[in-house]
């Protein structure tokens, strides 16, 4: 079987500890502050077969193994395929995804095949400020569409959250996304899912659009005051603030 993959590297500051990360490429979402846009395309040098990173991983010991991208569920044959590998092994299996393929997950979830999942919810879930930070409209699906996927696939995350792992990430980049009343937006939608919610900071390093590189990351001071906010309304949101790059695909490559 074959996938479009951009890469694969082990990663010390992943999910687990020294974990095998698979980077997907192919994208729907442009968020012009995204490290990984360039990652995007289904660009035929990224097209591999699915053999190679199986065993990658067996030649690594790697006791996890995390999808990223781009957005990995575009991708669901390629995913089941390495997971099902993977769990035979005994190997923990994570996803990094925007939500927006539930479908994908509901395949993944219904195999219990993963063990971790971190879902990046960018925006409230309101059609304006979505299609204006991600600019995922296509001529075949609205913004709306998108966004009642990504409400299905946060229903998933509730039904199965005492089975796997899950952290719900947002990136408060000021200007665009900082304001209380959308990250409380954000809260209202995840207030009932068993799950860690990160308020990530921006970091202006590497991103796609070079115009954010002269924007100041939030301070942490600012970060957790919305954490106390965000608290103050859902006092049993669980909320963590991460300060540091995740920029896995700057650590020494696996292949």
């Amino acid at each position: 079987m074959q996938a479009y993959v951009a890469g694969s590297v082990i990663a010390t500051k992943a999910w687990r500890e020294d974990c095998f990360v698979i980077l997907f490429s192919g994208d729907n979402f442009n968020v012009p502050y995204s490290f990984n846009l360039i990652y995007k395309d289904f660009k035929e040098e990224y097209l591999k077969d699915t053999r190679d990173f199986k065993n990658e991983l067996k030649q690594t010991n790697s006791k996890s193994i995390l999808f990223t991208g781009g957005e990995p569920c575009l991708q669901r044959q390629a995913l089941l395929d390495i997971s099902r590998f993977s769990k035979r092994m005994g190997v923990y299996v994570g996803i990094e995804t925007n939500g927006s393929k539930p479908d994908c997950l509901r395949s993944l979830l219904k195999e219990n095949l993963l063990d971790f999942i971190a879902l990046d919810i960018k925006t409230p879930l309101k059609e304006d400020v979505f299609e204006k930070i991600t600019k995922s409209r296509t001529f075949f699906i609205t913004p709306k569409q998108i966004i009642d996927d990504i409400k299905e696939s946060l229903k998933l995350l509730k039904e199965y959250s005492n089975k796997v792992d899950i952290e719900i990430r947002t990136t408060i980049v000021p200007g665009i996304m900082y304001k209380k009343e959308d990250i409380l937006g954000i809260a209202s939608e995840i207030k009932d899912i068993e799950c860690r919610w990160t308020l990530q900071q921006f970091n202006p390093n590497n991103v796609v659009d070079k115009k954010f590189n002269s924007l100041n990351p939030p301070t942490e001071r600012f970060l957790d005051n919305l954490k106390q906010t965000c608290q103050k309304k859902y006092p049993n949101i669980r909320i963590d603030i991460f300060t540091e790059n995740r920029d896995y695909y700057t650590i020494e490559e696996s292949d």
